[in-house]
């Protein structure tokens, strides 16, 4: 069928001649969607709310001539507070980053989808630190894509580590490495058996439920991993 309804968010738009853009949307069903939105940037076009980045909606999408054309959006949310706050905002983007460099054309992912939502309304509308809430961002996705962290043994000798002996993570290999394998490799980062605990507890009742500190989330570590799986560098400076 040319014409096709869906959820999605803008992750990032481009100009396009003088009164257009090309979007770069996320759809829970059809995955990364580059889409044309003819007039948006024209004063009074009902398309310029749903062209802005972070932009969540239905939208309505025509395919023809092997391209997508945005035909009209309702519009669910724009997360407009954003904007007023440089330090969330940076944040927000980096997330959006991240999910652009995820999803995949045509590849469903309703789960990575619902926790973008989720993870800006927290940044929009909670106070929370916007660190902590990109951590636990970081976390889940990873969970969701395959690449859990190893929280509990270490990635080397399989040992189960007590706390104590948590030291270190493994970023490439994606989990703890107790102290007499650390001696034996490079490339490892500090952690903390706070900062672990914090991990496993978000992993398991979410940062809303969670009582541990904010302070806690480790997440220069978990950019760090989710890029090192991604095999992307994100530009996040000043962020971690």
């Amino acid at each position: 069928m040319p014409h096709i309804t869906c959820q999605a968010i803008v992750l990032r738009h481009a100009d396009y001649r003088d009164h257009d853009r090309m979007l770069t949307l996320f759809s829970p069903t059809l995955g990364r969607v580059e889409a044309l939105c003819r007039g948006c940037k024209k004063i009074g076009s009902p398309l310029l709310a749903c062209s802005e980045w972070f932009a969540f909606g239905e939208y309505v999408l025509y395919t023809g001539k092997g391209r997508m054309t945005v035909v009209s959006c309702n519009l669910t949310e724009s997360f407009f507070p954003l904007r007023s706050d440089y330090d969330k905002l940076k944040y927000a983007t980096y997330m959006l980053s991240v999910c652009e460099a995820t999803v995949q054309p045509n590849e469903p992912a309703v789960h990575l989808f619902t926790l973008l939502a989720r993870s800006l309304s927290r940044l929009c509308y909670q106070e929370k630190d916007p660190k902590a809430v990109t951590a636990a961002f970081l976390l889940h996705a990873a969970a969701i894509s395959g690449y859990r962290p190893r929280l509990s043994h270490c990635v080397k000798c399989a040992r189960r580590l007590e706390e104590k002996e948590i030291r270190h993570f493994d970023t490439e290999e994606g989990g703890l490495v107790c102290p007499e394998c650390s001696e034996m490799m490079d490339r490892l980062m500090s952690l903390t058996p706070a900062e672990n605990a914090w991990m496993k507890d978000v992993l398991l009742i979410g940062i809303d439920k969670t009582e541990l500190p904010e302070t806690d989330a480790p997440a220069a570590l978990l950019s760090a991993f989710v890029e090192e799986r991604l095999e992307k560098p994100i530009r996040h400076k000043g962020l971690f």
